[in-house]
This record gives structure tokens, sequence and C-alpha cells, in this order.
């Protein structure tokens, strides 16, 4: 029996080059961040970067983004297990998670203010805790979502029901979180929060959130025939 042959969409090159990206953004703010570079380089720098090493290392080793979409360095073929049980919603999925993947690991540099977790609110050292399991966590799932692998849709119900249980436990926690959060960015941005800046997010946190991960559940159910 003949293995059909799949090979890779430009599409599909695009997403692998956007999923480098990703994770090389990641780690260079976390690499800024430590070494204190944030401010003595400018904006174009990790775009330079990313582009002289991403090219680079495809030639020699494939990338990440290859390995994530199953794409043959050399070849360019598509492993067919893969191919023939994804769809665009197992796509979607997989950059969602590890876009947020990234967000997580490093948005404690940005603002460290602890948000409410399941009923409390934790030191800061707990919250960055919480910000790097996740972080990783989703990436995870992000990768066995593009593998088609089960393991991936479970551990995203698995995250997806602690963000709603998480949420609905701390629901009157999240008032006054919006209102501190809200200063807090626009101290850093030194400018003057606008007029009913606060209120609206008081009324979008926890609803609006909560609303969003009730869809992302329901629209997680319909991948699950692609794993069978």
């Amino acid at each position: 029996m003949d293995i059909q042959t799949y090979y890779a969409s430009k599409k599909r090159l695009f997403l692998s080059w956007y999923i480098d990206f990703i994770l090389f953004m990641t780690l260079w703010y976390l690499i800024s961040y430590f070494l204190g570079l944030e401010d003595n380089l400018p904006f174009w720098a990790p775009y330079s970067v990313f582009i002289i090493i991403r090219t680079i290392l495809e030639k020699i080793f494939g990338s990440i983004g290859y390995f994530f979409l199953s794409i043959d360095k050399d070849t360019k073929e598509v492993d067919p297990n893969v191919y023939e049980r994804e769809n665009w919603l197992t796509m979607l999925f997989g950059t969602l998670l590890v876009l947020e993947g990234g967000k997580q690991l490093i948005r404690w540099t940005e603002t460290l203010l602890p948000q409410p977790f399941f009923g409390h609110i934790p030191n800061e050292t707990i919250q960055i805790g919480i910000y790097l399991l996740f972080g990783f966590a989703y990436i995870l799932a992000g990768y066995w979502f593009f593998k088609v692998n089960i393991k991936g849709f479970y551990l995203t119900i698995l995250l997806i029901m602690t963000n709603i249980i998480s949420i609905v436990l701390s629901w009157n926690l999240w008032s006054v979180f919006v209102e501190k959060m809200v200063l807090a960015r626009r101290n850093m941005q030194d400018l003057p929060v606008r007029e009913g800046e606060i209120e609206f997010l008081q009324i979008f946190f926890p609803k609006g959130i909560l609303a969003i991960e009730i869809f992302l559940f329901i629209a997680l159910l319909f991948t699950y025939k692609r794993f069978r």
C-alpha cells in the first residue's frame, strides 16, 4: 500500500516561522529582562537577530516550528499521520496555545501584579511560579495539538477548566484587582487613567473572561474527533 506524500504549503511554512518567532521573542524578553537590556537596544534588534538565527539554523538543524508542524527540513514533507487528521481548528488551537504560553512566560517581567487565583491573592513569588507553570503547560498543549496527540486535548481541557473554576472562586476579588492593574499600567506608561476606563474593565472582568473561556471550551470539543 502506497503512502501518500504531503508537502508543506506556503501557509504551513509561514506558520512555522511564526511559531519560531513567538518562542524566540519569549526567550529574547527573558534574557533582556535579566541582563537589563530592554532600553539599551534599538526596536529592530530582536527582529534582525531572529531572521539571521532562524535562517542559519533552518539550514543546519531545521527549526522548532518545523518540529511542531511535523515538517522535514530537507524535503519539506509533512508527516502523513499528522496531516490526514489535523484541520484548521486543531491548527488554530495549537497556535493560540503556543502564543498564550509565550505571553504567560514573560507576563511577570512587565507588571508583576498578583491576580486572583482560586479565591486568593498569591504573593509575588507564587504568582511568578503560576505564570511559568501555565506558560510551559500552554506551549506543551500547543505542541501536542499540532501533533494531533490526545494529550493536547486533555491538557487544554484541564487548563480551561482550571481558569473557569479559578475565575468563579475569585469572583469578588476581580474588581479591586482590575483597579490596581489599570493604575499600575498607566503609571508604567506615564499616562493618566482615561475616564470610565476602570469601570469598563471591571464590567469585563470577570464576566467577559469567563465567557471567552466557556467559548473556547465549547470550540475545543469540536476537535475531539480529530484525535481518535
